[in-house]
């Protein structure tokens, strides 16, 4: 499995919980990591947000492990990445991603798995004038999404400058939730994944949120599916969760609405049993074809031209959804 070196993305995105029917596993993009029994249902849950953590407090941006500075932005902004203390006392600067299981070398070999538990992430904003916030999050809990996945999930903690410990993820009922590890960076203001990807970067990506989410409807952005990598399939994924029709990171929907969804390449596929009526279809960009008769909520207000849809995905689209009835 390709593994990356371990960053942070800074900001906030979004990514939800499913549950499932057995599919496919989708292949790994360079080693298959043993499968992933990643699952999906005949419906699906949508999201208006893209990622819901408190990790830092300003916009969202990726940092790279040996860089000081924000990508893309000024010197006066930036963060450093402090260390990782582990559960055993000791301390690391050197981390990847095997797939979406967090790997840390400790000097003597690398712990994964179950290991991490009490791995401790410490790093420091610095603002304008110096001023420097630090912020630690505890990974309390490891646990593989299912037996075997390359997909794992860490129930993390947060505190800012030594304050108490508080919850890293929320759902919108306010309860603790998991995170997902994520090898990529998003722009929260256009929603669109950040190209050419940071180096060394990484979004903690709370699984009631968009990003998430699609991780764990199938399009694993590190994986494939028959030779067809799924990256597109995630970023498309991310645009129909939030039904950001336009692609500009504006929402068309609310948390908990039921939607079907379709693709061609056999992870999702047509729901036995469920009616609906096809909405949209859709690429990282947003809705390549729209129904606005079967658009999630009613009486939507669209601010731009989108195509009609006709034939099953005739538009070109990676991933059709539909409007429950």
């Amino acid at each position: 499995m390709a593994t990356s070196k371990l960053g942070f993305v800074v900001g906030a995105l979004v990514l939800g919980l499913i549950g499932c029917d057995a599919v496919d596993e989708p292949e790994a993009v360079q080693e298959d990591f043993g499968g992933g029994a990643v699952q999906a249902r005949e419906f699906q849950w949508n999201d208006f947000r893209l990622n819901d953590f408190r990790l830092n407090d300003f916009r969202l941006n990726s940092s790279r492990f040996n860089d000081f500075r924000l990508n893309g932005d000024t010197t006066s902004d930036w963060i450093e990445i402090y260390d990782f203390w582990l559960p055993n006392g000791g301390s690391s600067f050197t981390g990847q991603l095997s797939g979406g299981m967090l790997k840390i070398n400790d000097g003597w070999g690398w712990l994964e798995e179950w290991d991490v538990e009490g791995t401790i992430i410490e790093y420091h904003i610095k603002k304008s004038g110096l001023t420097q916030v630090t912020k630690q999050v505890w990974l309390k809990w490891a646990d593989p999404l299912a037996p075997y996945s390359d997909v794992w999930k860490y129930d993390a903690d947060i505190r800012t400058n030594g304050g108490p410990w508080e919850p890293l993820c929320l759902d919108s009922n306010g309860n603790r939730t998991d995170t997902l590890l994520i090898g990529e960076a998003w722009n929260p203001t256009t929603g669109a994944k950040i190209t050419p990807k940071p180096s060394n970067s990484i979004t903690l990506a709370c699984r009631t949120a968009a990003l998430a989410k699609c991780v764990e409807f199938g399009y694993r952005p590190w994986a494939s599916k028959n030779g067809t990598a799924l990256a597109n399939h995630h970023q498309a994924c991310t645009r129909m969760v939030r039904a950001d029709y336009c692609g500009t990171s504006t929402p068309h929907t609310v948390s908990g609405t039921p939607i079907h969804v379709l693709d061609k390449i056999g992870i999702q596929n047509v729901g036995q049993g469920v009616n609906y009526v096809v909405e949209a279809e859709w690429g990282p960009n947003g809705a390549t074809c729209l129904n606005p008769a079967n658009t999630r909520l009613p009486n939507q207000t669209i601010g731009c031209n989108i195509p009609t849809c006709g034939a099953s995905f005739a538009s070109g689209g990676l991933i059709q959804s539909g409007k429950v009835l």
